[in-house]
């Protein structure tokens, strides 16, 4: 599936929209949003930019994951 990089844009900023507003992890702002959204968590990731992944690389690391 081509995900094309609008959608990961857009997706990515409602992500960081949710982090500010709610001050939850990043990780959760995605799960959230997947929920909200009807999309099957696992395939999130494709949506996601690189910035946001290593921001959640860094959460799970802070969280000795």
């Amino acid at each position: 599936m081509y995900i094309d990089e609008t959608a990961k844009e857009q997706f990515s900023n409602k992500v960081i929209e949710r982090v500010k507003k709610t001050q939850m992890s990043f990780m959760d702002s995605v799960l959230e949003l997947t929920e909200e959204m009807g999309l099957d968590p696992t395939a999130s990731g494709k949506l996601l930019t690189k910035p946001i992944i290593e921001k959640i690389r860094e959460e799970a690391k802070d969280k000795h994951f």
